[in-house]
């Protein structure tokens, strides 16, 4: 059983931690307007960060023709775990933090969707 290749684990880890450097400094630096909306915002980002992880983890563990099987069946794994944690975490959220800046909170979920496809194009054009 072929596993998943370097170059792509790379990638998949870039893009994790080029999220987490935009997200960190801007959420620092709303610590100014007040904790609350900095921890909304942080959180937010999390939120959409972490299920992504663990979808890039399960989608791209397989390689190969000979395991396209594997790979499809990884791939719904992989969207399914998605779904399921980030309603969990918002959840989560939603259940044991108070207060909550809920604009913040998506409004960070939905930047970090966006800046996760532009940081893959960029990486994808080197």
């Amino acid at each position: 059983m072929a596993t998943i290749s370097l170059p792509v684990a790379l990638a998949a880890k870039k893009v994790a931690l080029y999220q987490l450097l935009l997200l960190l400094p801007v959420a620092a630096a709303l610590l100014t307007s007040g904790p609350v909306l900095a921890y909304s915002v942080l959180l937010g980002g999390v939120i959409q960060i972490g299920p992504q992880v663990w979808f890039a983890r399960q989608a791209f563990r397989f390689v190969g023709a000979r395991q396209v099987h594997s790979i499809v069946r990884a791939m719904y794994w992989g969207e399914t775990g998605k779904v399921v944690l980030t309603a969990a975490l918002f959840a989560c959220v939603f259940i044991t933090v108070a207060p909550l800046h809920v604009g913040a909170l998506f409004c960070s979920f939905a930047i970090m969707i966006l800046a996760q496809s532009l940081i893959v194009f960029m990486l994808l054009k080197h």
